[in-house]
C-alpha cells in the first residue's frame, strides 16, 4: 500500500493569485464505477509557480505503472466571485509512477493550460443581469481529411462524429448468435441476419485493408483493460494530436493529421475516424519521415505498407511502456509446433493477453500469403470442434477452432475445416502479456 503526493502545474499567463482549482484522481471500469486515488479536493488557491498544493492520495495497492485520470476544474477570481473557466474538466492520463519520479517519460499525458487573451476578464452589466465576459484562447482542429475537410458534410473528424463512434465503441456487444438445432430454419435465419446487422457495428478497433493489425491488437487490449484510458487517448489525440499512456508517447505528424485517399467510392471512410486517429498516430510515432503514413489504403507495394507494418519487438515495447509485463514469448521465425501452441493455451485466462503472429490465410477473411503478416489476440484456447482443448497429444488431422480478435470482431474466425496441422503451419508463436494496469 502506498500514499502518493498528488500535484500538477497549470501553464497560464494569468497571475496565480487570481486562479483557484479543484482536482481529483480516479479510474473508471466498464460499468462506470469510479475508483479514487484522490477524492475531489474542493476549491484551493493556485500556488506560486502556477503549481497546485500537494494533496496526499488514498492508500493505494495498484502497481506504480497504473494509469489514472487527473481531472482539474479551474476558477478565475474576479472581485469576490469565482468563475468556473472550463465547461468540462481539464483531464490528463497520469501513471502513479509519475508522482514518484522526475522522469518525464512517466509524467502526465499533456500539460494543463489556461490562457486568456489580451482583453481582461471582467464583470459587465447587461440590463439587470450580471454576466461575465470570458476571453479565453482556443486552438485549431488537428485532424482533417484532404478530400472532405472542415465544413464539408462528409468530414469524418468532426467532434460529433468522433463522439458518436466512441459511444458505440464503448458499448459492450451482445454475444454472437450460434446456430440452434432446436429452432426452425426461419428462426435460425432471422438470428443469423441479426448477427450480420450487429457485425456492421464496430465495437472493436477495425483496420480494414490497412496494415494496422499491430496497433489494432494493442488498442483492443487497452479498450478491454482500461476503457477509461482508451476514451481519454482518443480525446487527447483529437484535441492536440498527442497523448501518452504510461511511458508510451503517441504523436500524429502532419501526414497523419491530414490523410488522403481516406474514402471509398461511395464516400464512406475506409476505417472509422477514431481508429485512424489512434492506430496511425501510434504506428507513425515509430517511423522516420521516409515511411510516414498518410492513408489507410491497403496494397502490396512496399511504400504502401512499410510504414504501417508492426514488428514484434515494437509491439512488445508498446505493451511494456503502457505498464504491462511480458510473461512469455515463443515468437518464431519458423511456424509453431504442437508444444508451442499447447504452452500458449495454458496462458489463456482473465489475467493475460495472448498476442499471436500468423499468416492471415487461415482466417475466413484473410488472404493467402507466403509469410507471417497478421497479429491476432486469442480470446480462448485452440480447441477441437467439439470444444476439447488442443494438447500435445492431439492428432494433427483433427479440425480446430479458435475464438479470437481480428478485423474489428471477436469470434471464431478460422477457415472451415482447418486442421491442426494447417493451423500450426500458419502460426508463428505468440507473446503473452499481463493486463494493462
Amino acid at each position: 500500500m502506498t500514499i502518493y503526493n498528488i500535484s500538477a502545474t497549470i501553464k497560464t499567463n494569468t497571475a496565480p493569485e487570481n486562479l483557484y482549482y479543484a482536482m481529483e484522481l480516479y479510474k473508471t471500469d466498464w460499468s462506470g464505477n469510479e475508483t479514487f486515488a484522490l477524492r475531489p479536493t474542493g476549491k484551493y488557491p493556485l500556488q506560486a509557480g502556477n503549481k497546485t498544493q500537494l494533496h496526499p492520495s488514498l492508500d493505494i495497492n495498484d502497481p506504480p505503472e497504473t494509469c489514472y485520470i487527473l481531472s482539474i476544474d479551474l476558477y478565475r477570481k474576479v472581485g469576490v466571485d469565482y468563475i468556473k473557466m472550463n465547461q468540462d474538466p481539464m483531464t490528463a492520463i497520469v501513471p502513479l509512477k509519475g508522482f514518484q519520479t522526475t522522469d518525464k517519460d512517466w509524467g502526465a499525458s499533456r500539460e494543463f493550460e489556461y490562457f486568456e487573451t489580451t482583453q481582461p476578464t471582467q464583470k459587465e452589466r447587461n440590463g439587470q443581469v450580471n454576466v461575465f465576459q470570458l476571453n479565453i484562447s482556443s486552438k485549431p482542429r488537428i485532424f482533417e481529411a484532404k478530400e472532405h475537410g472542415i465544413g464539408d458534410p462528409l468530414d469524418p473528424f468532426t467532434k460529433q462524429k468522433v463522439e458518436d463512434e466512441l459511444k458505440v465503441r464503448m458499448t459492450r456487444p451482445v454475444p454472437s448468435i450460434q446456430f440452434d438445432p432446436s429452432l426452425s430454419a426461419s428462426e435460425n435465419q432471422t438470428g443469423q441476419q441479426l448477427q450480420k446487422e450487429r457485425r456492421r457495428v464496430l465495437f472493436y478497433p477495425y483496420q480494414d485493408q490497412s496494415m494496422f493489425c499491430g496497433p489494432a491488437a494493442f488498442f483492443y487490449c487497452i479498450q478491454q483493460d482500461r476503457p477509461d484510458i482508451y476514451q481519454q487517448i482518443i480525446k487527447e489525440l483529437w484535441e492536440s494530436g498527442e497523448t501518452k499512456i504510461g511511458a508510451l508517447k503517441m504523436e500524429a505528424d502532419n501526414s497523419v493529421r491530414h490523410p488522403t485517399k481516406f474514402f471509398r467510392e461511395n464516400g464512406k471512410p475506409k476505417i472509422p475516424a477514431i481508429d485512424w486517429i489512434t492506430m496511425a498516430s501510434l504506428r507513425d510515432t515509430e517511423n522516420t519521415a521516409l515511411f510516414s503514413i498518410n492513408s489507410p489504403s491497403g496494397g502490396f507495394l512496399w511504400w504502401n505498407w512499410a510504414g504501417a507494418v508492426t514488428m514484434w519487438r515494437v509491439l512488445e515495447k508498446w505493451f511494456r511502456k503502457a505498464g504491462a509485463t511480458k510473461k512469455y514469448d515463443n515468437i518464431s521465425i519458423s511456424h509453431s509446433n504442437l508444444q508451442a501452441i499447447s504452452i500458449l493455451n495454458n496462458y489463456i485466462s482473465s489475467d493475460h493477453h495472448v498476442v499471436s503472429l500468423i499468416r492471415a490465410g487461415m482466417l475466413t477473411r484473410g488472404e493467402n500469403s507466403i509469410t507471417k503478416d497478421h497479429w491476432i489476440i486469442w480470446e480462448d484456447k485452440v480447441r477441437l470442434l467439439d470444444g476439447t482443448e488442443v494438447t500435445t497429444a492431439t492428432p494433427l488431422t483433427e479440425k480446430v477452432q479458435l475464438k479470437l480478435f481480428s478485423w474489428g470482431e471477436v469470434n471464431q474466425q478460422l477457415e472451415d475445416n482447418l486442421t491442426l496441422d494447417q493451423f500450426l503451419k500458419h502460426t508463428f508463436g505468440g507473446l503473452v502479456f499481463s493486463k494493462i494496469p
